[in-house]
């Protein structure tokens, strides 16, 4: 097992986001937070967040030694729209 520091940036128009990899909420505070997750397989990293039409969710997911595992750039809430999700297939190094 290994542990993966996941910090999210939220744009001014995110009212609020969920986070979870594979089965497990990520617990969450000050856009940061941990999770335990088996070295050298697969696993996914699942969020919804909901907000303004345009407003968009980045999401940094690394090990502890400050290796990139998992990125998602900037996901955008659809125009017309007040909620968007997605999910990244990732192996934890």
């Amino acid at each position: 097992m290994k542990w993966l520091d996941i910090n999210v940036s939220p744009s001014d128009g995110i009212q609020g986001y969920w986070i979870a990899v594979g089965r497990e909420n990520v617990i969450m505070a000050n856009h940061k937070g941990s999770i335990s997750v088996e070295n050298n397989r697969n696993h996914v990293l699942t969020w919804w967040m909901t907000g303004n039409p345009g407003a968009s969710l980045s999401i940094a997911g690394k090990n502890r030694q400050g290796a990139e595992v998992v990125e998602v750039k900037k996901t955008v809430i659809p125009a017309g729209e007040i909620e968007g999700a997605g999910t990244r297939r990732f192996t934890m190094i």
